[in-house]
């Protein structure tokens, strides 16, 4: 009986890995079938270079366009993908990409590269600042909540009425100071945002 279960078990196990593995392959193509048989290069270069791809993501089309015997037109996608960085390369999208809390790609002239690199910075410092915010926020209300409670007489966990009182004033001053450090966040927030305007 033991041995049946097992066996069953462990064929269960290895059905699930194989199917997720095929999943996850499946989900892997950069490209469906369909863009590989309609073929147009010089558009999925464009949206390559919108999305600050480097020239090595025509690799990845290749493989994912083999399963329907297409290959790309290097020389179409190339043209799509300059074009596409040209909107990828400019001032406004390093501080967006930034802003989503990301590193801009090495994918633009060097000529312009350290004005590109200092907007990304601009950015990834709101990123970090927003986030800080967001953390800061969720605190208070979790603090404030537990104040709520315990100045509703609710003991919480505490064993008796003094630790409830002490953790109600140490609560009072921890408010506090969250408080003091969303506003000083948000100061900056809207410092950095004039800054960059």
């Amino acid at each position: 009986m033991y041995r049946s279960v097992h066996h069953v078990i462990r064929q269960l196990a290895l059905g699930l890995s194989i199917i997720s593995s095929v999943y996850l392959l499946s989900g892997c193509a950069t490209l469906s079938k369909q863009e590989c048989m309609v073929g147009d290069w010089q558009t999925i270069g464009y949206n390559d270079g919108v999305a600050g791809y480097h020239s090595d993501r025509l690799a990845s089309h290749t493989k994912a366009c083999a399963k329907a015997g297409v290959a790309p037109d290097y020389q179409a996608w190339e043209r799509g993908r300059q074009s596409g960085l040209k909107q990828y390369c400019t001032v406004n999208n390093a501080y967006n990409v930034g802003r989503r809390g990301r590193q801009l790609n090495t994918v633009c002239p060097v000529t312009n590269a350290h004005v590109l690199q200092q907007a990304n910075q601009q950015g990834l410092d709101y990123y970090k600042l927003d986030s800080q915010l967001d953390e800061d926020k969720r605190l208070l209300d979790t603090y404030q909540s537990e104040f709520d409670k315990l100045e509703g007489g609710a003991m919480l966990d505490f064993a008796n009425e003094k630790e409830a009182r002490a953790r109600l004033l140490s609560l009072s001053e921890e408010i506090r100071q969250t408080k003091r450090r969303i506003q000083s966040t948000q100061n900056q927030l809207d410092s950095s945002i004039r800054s960059y305007q």
